[in-house]
């Protein structure tokens, strides 16, 4: 990764987490059944796919696909370098290995022309991740997502306020599947290369006071992808302080 490029994708990624919004739980409102995507109804606005993006060294195209209202100021732009944007389907960033927008569905095509949609449910998606380490090691290939797919704040809208969670699939999007657990706050991973594995964080609202502070709890996880298909572990390195 050149100097230029690293220094754009830091950028966007200090832009995400300082305009984040520290995410609220409404503990009497939140609703944590999935619920089947019905926003393609919305006729103030027209369903667009990004151009296709494709992970070097392999054969699956991606599409994602967003709802814009072409109307609104700054309503639609394109997937570029270290840009973003507030509509539905917001100006994305593409560095070769990682998606990053606002995304409502992804379609896959295979190399024979068939396509596959990522879910029927309401999700927001937030970036893609190729773990491309794990596929140089394993010959697997992993697609890591950060998602909102719950309106966690109650307000009837599913957007960068709301909990975010850590999802995986195929490299052709079959096995979607959520890894966190449901309300608890997608923190950070690492992965560590020589094992295979990817570490990451939860935030959980312990307290049930609807506020992610220091009276709450985090959980530790790991994924494992040196068997062939991977497994996930709960561990807790701090247990030994209790």
């Amino acid at each position: 990764m050149t100097t230029k490029l690293l220094f754009a994708f830091v950028t966007v990624i200090l832009f995400f987490s300082c305009s984040k919004q520290r995410p609220k739980i409404n503990q009497e409102k939140v609703d944590t059944v999935s619920l089947v995507d019905d926003r393609i109804k919305d006729t103030t606005k027209i369903l667009v796919s990004e151009l296709p993006v494709k992970f070097d060294s392999t054969d699956i195209l991606l599409f994602a696909i967003g709802l814009v209202d072409l109307q609104e100021r700054g309503g639609y732009g394109k997937i570029k370098s270290a840009s973003y944007g507030s509509s539905e389907i917001a100006s994305g960033y593409f560095n070769g290995d990682q998606l990053i927008g606002n995304y409502m569905n992804i379609v896959f095509q295979s190399k024979n022309g068939s396509e596959r949609k990522l879910t029927d449910k309401k999700i927001g998606i937030r970036s893609l991740l190729f773990l491309r380490e794990i596929f140089r090691s394993t010959k697997a290939g992993y697609l890591l997502y950060t998602i909102s797919d719950r309106d966690s704040n109650g307000d009837k809208e599913l957007n960068y306020a709301d909990l975010e969670a850590l999802y995986i699939s195929k490299i052709d999007g079959t096995g979607f599947k959520k890894l966190t657990k449901e309300l608890h706050e997608f923190y950070d991973w690492r992965l560590i290369k020589d094992e295979n594995k990817i570490y990451f964080r939860t935030l959980e609202d312990q307290n049930k006071d609807g506020e992610l502070t220091n009276k709450d709890k985090f959980h530790y996880y790991f994924i494992d992808f040196s068997g062939g298909a991977y497994s996930l572990t709960e561990c807790n390195p701090v247990k030994i302080f209790e």
